[in-house]
């Protein structure tokens, strides 16, 4: 089959694409917001020439007017796959829901939800792609004891909450620890910041395997923590890059996997400065657990297994 996906973001092209693609199918990745702006026909012109057989979208508010009404016009049927859920469901992910052919989620409890509204969905949680998050010599710019990579979102009272109970602790005991991503953790509107000298930066997605190769700990944020399977989609990159993942406690993560086995989660900042100076001095029991973490998410989490699972949907319904 052929898939045409309308977002290039790397949970795309280094994740879901990458699994059909990796199952035999042909793919086609366009950034259609910013093609658009260069061309407002564009929609019609790749599926004139591509001829996809399904259309996936993950949501983003620029692309609906941008993929309506041109895909009922052009009887191409969508997937959407509600990657904002729950915290979006009914401004973001509904209006998408409403016209797709198959609605995917990785919010167990949306599901229900869902079907108040008459619309079936499936459960499609995040993954890793084992070719791209995997093991990589550490490189000597990135060595760091601990590090976080991602955005400051301060509006998710779930990650503030995690945010109070795993970064602030390290970064209040002086630790050696660094944060990446976008400036927002710099600029005081965003309700909290950090020193300039913790601040690493934007890190490109690309050279996240190495970021990770290269620190002893890597921490762990969620935006939501009462989903019994939804999570932040970090959780499956540390640990498809063998790397030991130190995480805020959330319903899902217990739910998934198993605590000093595959990765090790805090309930409390007390708990986050006992389990950091723990694991800094004692490598061999963290390198046992970050290989049993990468070894549960190829064998159960891989991009592959969940394309497989919704085209185990397409030929179902």
């Amino acid at each position: 089959m052929r898939f045409l996906f309308t977002n290039s973001a790397p949970i795309i092209s280094y994740g879901l694409a990458t699994g059909f693609s990796q199952l035999g199918h042909s793919v086609k990745v366009v950034n259609l917001a910013s093609e658009y702006h260069k061309d407002n026909k564009i929609l019609y012109r790749i599926i004139s020439t591509y001829n996809p057989d399904f259309v996936i979208c993950e949501g983003g508010d620029s692309l609906y007017p941008l993929l309506f009404p041109a895909l009922d016009n052009l009887h191409v049927p969508l997937i959407y796959w509600a990657i904002e859920d729950p915290p979006d469901f009914e401004r973001l992910s509904l209006p998408f829901a409403c016209k797709a052919r198959y609605v995917f989620t990785p919010a167990l409890e949306c599901i229900e939800q869902y079907a108040h509204h008459g619309i079936k969905a499936h459960l499609l949680m995040f993954a890793c792609n084992p070719d791209f998050h995997k093991k990589v010599p550490p490189r000597k710019d990135l060595k760091n004891d601990i590090v976080f990579m991602g955005n400051n979102y301060f509006r998710h009272a779930a990650r503030n909450e995690g945010r109070k109970i795993i970064l602030e602790p390290i970064i209040n005991a002086g630790l050696n620890i660094k944060i990446y991503g976008l400036d927002w953790w710099l600029n005081p509107a965003y309700g909290f910041t950090i020193g300039k000298n913790l601040y690493g930066g934007y890190m490109p997605y690309e050279d996240l395997p190495g970021l990770y190769a290269s620190t002893k700990i890597v921490l762990g944020l969620h935006s939501v923590n009462t989903s019994p399977t939804m999570m932040s989609m970090r959780t499956f990159e540390v640990l498809g890059c063998g790397a030991f993942y130190l995480t805020q406690h959330t319903p899902a993560i217990e739910s998934l996997f198993t605590n000093y086995k595959h990765l090790v989660w805090s309930k409390s900042s007390e708990q986050t400065l006992e389990l950091v100076r723990y694991y800094l001095e004692h490598d061999t029991e963290r390198q046992t657990i970050a290989s049993a973490g990468q070894q549960e998410v190829y064998a159960h989490h891989t991009y592959k297994q969940r394309a497989q699972d919704i085209l185990n949907i397409i030929r179902r319904y």
